[in-house]
């Protein structure tokens, strides 16, 4: 019989907007202000906060009832009210409700959407890895610990690969769409046009045929274009030792018949730095 759980945010099965909606959120609470710290005791700090040997013991030996008891904690913070201290505290009672049950629901969710400051984010990304671990077919911890990647660690690539060890955990086939167009997102900012190209194509050979297959292959030529673009650049570099001014001086110089055509409709331009690159979308 499985462990009672004695509180639930009754959220039953989430859609991805509804998820992205949490991370946005979290995205949002990093950039509030959080009061300075102020002065706790250590008596205190042990009054919301037991070593975990004793949360055990207090619950009579049950792990999973000592992590209900310290969720319930969480649960019932008022977080607009924490000051940096009763934070370091929240984060540490979320460890430790993860530690003790690491598949707990409610611990995962809260940790998403509250622990966004950067000095919490090891502790968010701590509960989400234990809870994605522990719960083998629920994508949402993945989620969340790779939209923490993507836009606190600022590592697109890591983010890009918890999305896609997330898509086969996802039952509704708009959701695994947006997922693994959102990693494809990712992808393109993080590798180089060609090493992302490779593994957008290898998404698309796993893709359902159809719209989306032909959408990723279309993601995947544009990068391939991308990259051939940017090595034409440098051959024009190497032969009149400056940078390109347009484009279009790739084909005055002989160097390609015309600039390719965007599958998506976007275009290539030059950056700062005289490198091709995705127009920005309008």
């Amino acid at each position: 019989m499985s462990a009672p759980r004695w509180i639930s945010l009754q959220r039953g099965d989430m859609t991805l907007a509804s998820v992205i909606a949490v991370a946005l959120t979290a995205f949002f609470l990093s950039g509030m202000h959080v009061p300075a710290k102020s002065t706790h005791s250590l008596a205190r700090e042990l009054s919301v906060r037991l070593p975990l040997a004793f949360q055990v013991i207090t619950a009579g030996g049950d792990r999973y009832l000592a992590a209900n008891l310290a969720g319930f904690r969480v649960l019932v913070a008022d977080v607009f009210r924490m000051t940096g201290d009763d934070m370091a505290i929240q984060a540490q009672l979320q460890r430790d409700v993860s530690w003790l049950n690491p598949a707990h629901e409610d611990n995962y969710y809260i940790a998403a959407a509250i622990l966004s400051q950067p000095e919490w984010i090891p502790d968010a990304q701590y509960v989400l890895r234990r809870a994605a671990d522990a719960r083998p077919n629920d994508w949402q911890p993945l989620f969340y610990y790779g939209f923490n990647r993507y836009h606190f660690e600022k590592n697109p690539i890591a983010g890009a690969q918890a999305l896609l060890e997330a898509v086969p955990r996802i039952t509704e086939q708009q959701d695994s769409w947006t997922m693994q167009n959102l990693a494809a997102r990712w992808l393109e900012r993080g590798y180089s046009a060609g090493d992302a190209a490779r593994l957008v194509d290898g998404m698309a050979e796993n893709a359902t045929p159809g719209p989306f297959q032909r959408y990723l292959k279309s993601r995947a030529q544009r990068l391939r274009d991308l990259a051939m673009l940017k090595e034409l650049a440098k051959s024009y570099k190497d032969r009149h030792s400056h940078r390109l001014v347009s484009l279009d001086d790739l084909v005055g110089d002989g160097l390609i018949d015309k600039i390719p055509d965007d599958p998506l409709k976007v275009g290539y331009v030059l950056d700062e730095n005289g490198e091709p690159a995705f127009a920005a979308r309008r």
